[in-house]
C-alpha cells in the first residue's frame, strides 16, 4: 500500500495498480469562499485517474464538487448511508453513475483486493482500509470532537476488529464559528481559541494512544482564513510540528511515531518519505500567506457592495425566512429575544432588528443597530443567501466562520440565544420532519447503527444517563467558553 498525502483530508492510496482517493478537496475554496487550502496541494492532478472515491461525510471541505469534477467519470464513489437522501442524485448530476452507499460496519471489497469498512459516529465516519496485512484507520473528523465515552466506545470497537493498525490519520483542530467568532466583553478571543485547539489535539493524542498504530498522522485541519478580521484565528491553531513532542510527553509508554506530514509526502511499507516542499518552511508557514495568497487577499479587500435591487430582494427574503424558522426557538426563550442582523455589504439601512418579545415579531431596518438588543450578527450577503437557500447551506456560517456575533447581555449566553439566532438564518432540515418523510430510509439507517438506536431508546425512556453523546457536551457550553476564562475551560476539559 502506497499512500500519498495530497491535501487536507485527501489521500491517494495505491494498491497493485488500484487507486483510491479519500475526501478530495484539492483546489479552490470551501464555504462560500471562506476556507482556503493551507498549505495548497502540490500535486492535485494525481487524483484524476482514481478508480474509487471514498467519502467520510458531506461537509464541503470533504465533499468538494469542484475537486470531484477533476476525477474521471468512470470512478466509483462510496458514500456513507445516512438518514437523509439525495446522495446518488447529487453524484449522478455531476456525471458519476457508479455510486454506492456504504452501510455502517459492513465491509465492502473493492476489486477483490482492498477492504473498506465504515464506522459511523452520527454523520461523521471512520473509514478502515485494508490491503493484505496493512491496515489504515482514517479517523478523519469522526472522533476528535466526540465525547470521552464515544471515543472509548470506538477505540474498543476498532481494537477488537483491527488490533494492530499500521496507520492512523486523524484531524486535530476545530472547525466551528463557536466560540471563535462569538465575542463578549469578558472573553479573551485568542486565549480561548488556543485552549479549544489544545482540546482537539489532546483528543488526537488519546485516540492514537488507544489504537497504538505504527504511525499516526495529524491531517484534515489544513485550511486558512484570509479575511483581515479573522486571520488571528490562523495563529490560534496548534502547530503541527509540536504534536509529536506533546504526544511523547503525554503518552511516554506508547511507541507510535507521530509523523509531521505535508502535501506531497509519501508512505509505503510503514516508511515515511519526505517529498513535500513545505518541510523547508514548516516553522514559518504562516509567514508565507501574504505572498502565496496575494490575489485572494486582494479580492477580499476589494469586495463590492450589493446593487439596490439585490438589497431590496434580500431584505424581504430575510424577514420571510425568519418568520418561517421562528418555530425552532422554544416559546419561553423566544420572548426574551431582540437581536439584529447587519448585512455587511448592503449599502443602505443594512441592519435588521428583530423583536420577538411581543405577541408577534416586529422588524425594522436602520443604518446602525439601535436600542437594547441581545446581540448583533454581522454576515455578508453571499453567505446569508447561501445559508437560507440550501438545506445544508448553514454550514457556511456554522463551519465556515461566515458570521461575527457580538453578544451584549449575559442572558443571551445563559439562554443560548446566540445559538438560536444563528440557526434562524439557516435552512437545516428538521430531523423529526425529515424522518417522517423518509421512514423506510430512517429505519434502515437505525438498524445499521446500534449506538444511534440505543441512544434513541434511552432518550424515549427518559434515561439520559445511559446516552452516549456523539459530540462532547462541553464544547457547546456557552457560559464556559464565553464567560469563564481559560482556567475554567482547562479544568472543565481536563487540560494541563
Amino acid at each position: 500500500m502506497k499512500i500519498t498525502y495530497i491535501s487536507h483530508a485527501t489521500l491517494l492510496i495505491e494498491v497493485n495498480g488500484l487507486k483510491l482517493v479519500t475526501d478530495p478537496w484539492v483546489k479552490d475554496t470551501a464555504y462560500c469562499n471562506q476556507w482556503h487550502l493551507f498549505p495548497k496541494a502540490t500535486h492535485p492532478e494525481l487524483i484524476a485517474d482514481a478508480n474509487y472515491v471514498l467519502y467520510s461525510h458531506g461537509h464541503e471541505d470533504h465533499l468538494h464538487a469542484g475537486s470531484l469534477q477533476m476525477i474521471n467519470k468512470q470512478a466509483a464513489i462510496l458514500y456513507p448511508y445516512s438518514w437523509y437522501g439525495g446522495t446518488k442524485t447529487f453524484f449522478n448530476d455531476l456525471g458519476f453513475t457508479h455510486v454506492k452507499e456504504a452501510f455502517n460496519e459492513r465491509t465492502i471489497v473493492l476489486d477483490g483486493q482492498v477492504k473498506v469498512t465504515y464506522l459511523a459516529n452520527n454523520l461523521d465516519n471512520v473509514m478502515v482500509i485494508e490491503s493484505g496485512d496493512t491496515v489504515l484507520v482514517n479517523i478523519n473528523d469522526a472522533l476528535p470532537s466526540a465525547s470521552q465515552s464515544m471515543i472509548g466506545y470506538f477505540l474498543k470497537k476498532i481494537k477488537q476488529r483491527w488490533p494492530a493498525p499500521d496507520y492512523v490519520f486523524s484531524s486535530y483542530g476545530g472547525a466551528s464559528y463557536f466560540p471563535n467568532t462569538v465575542h463578549f466583553e469578558t472573553k479573551d478571543d485568542e486565549e480561548i481559541a488556543q485552549t479549544r485547539e489544545r482540546f482537539f489535539v489532546n483528543n488526537f493524542c488519546k485516540i492514537v494512544a488507544g489504537l497504538r498504530p505504527r504511525m499516526a498522522v495529524p491531517f484534515a485541519s489544513d485550511f486558512i482564513l484570509l479575511d483581515d478580521h479573522q486571520r488571528w484565528i490562523n495563529r490560534a491553531k496548534f502547530p503541527r510540528y509540536e504534536i509529536a513532542p506533546l504526544f511523547e510527553q503525554e503518552h511516554p509508554d506508547c511507541d507510535t511515531k507521530i509523523i509531521e506530514a505535508y502535501p506531497g509526502d509519501v508512505f509505503e511499507g510503514c516508511n515515511f518519505f519526505k517529498r513535500s516542499r513545505y518541510h523547508a518552511v514548516a516553522r514559518q508557514l504562516l509567514d508565507t500567506v501574504d505572498n502565496d495568497y496575494k490575489k485572494e487577499i486582494e479580492e477580499k479587500r476589494t469586495r463590492k457592495s450589493m446593487a439596490a435591487g439585490q438589497s431590496a430582494a434580500l431584505k424581504e427574503k430575510l424577514k420571510r425566512h425568519i418568520v418561517e424558522k421562528a418555530y425552532i426557538i422554544p416559546t419561553d426563550i423566544r420572548k426574551r429575544i431582540r437581536f439584529a442582523v447587519r448585512v455587511t455589504d448592503m449599502p443602505d439601512d443594512p441592519v435588521l432588528t428583530i423583536d420577538f418579545r411581543g405577541e408577534t415579531p416586529t422588524f425594522s431596518w436602520q443604518q446602525q443597530p439601535q436600542g437594547d438588543i441581545n446581540l448583533l450578527i454581522d454576515v455578508g450577503s453571499q453567505v446569508l443567501n447561501h445559508s437560507m437557500d440550501h438545506e445544508w447551506g448553514g454550514d457556511a456560517i456554522i463551519i465556515g466562520y461566515g458570521a461575527e456575533i457580538y453578544v451584549y447581555h449575559a442572558d443571551a449566553i445563559r439562554y443560548e440565544i446566540e445559538n438560536y439566532c444563528v440557526r434562524l438564518l439557516s435552512r437545516y432540515p428538521n430531523t423529526k420532519e425529515y424522518l417522517k418523510r423518509t421512514p423506510l430510509r430512517a429505519a434502515r439507517y437505525l438498524l445499521s447503527d446500534a449506538i444511534k438506536r440505543k441512544n434513541l431508546i434511552y432518550k424515549a425512556m427518559g434515561r439520559r444517563d445511559k446516552v452516549i453523546d456523539h459530540s462532547d457536551p462541553v464544547l457547546s457550553e456557552r457560559d464556559l467558553w464565553l464567560n469563564k476564562g481559560k482556567c475554567a475551560v482547562c479544568k472543565a476539559c481536563n487540560l494541563k
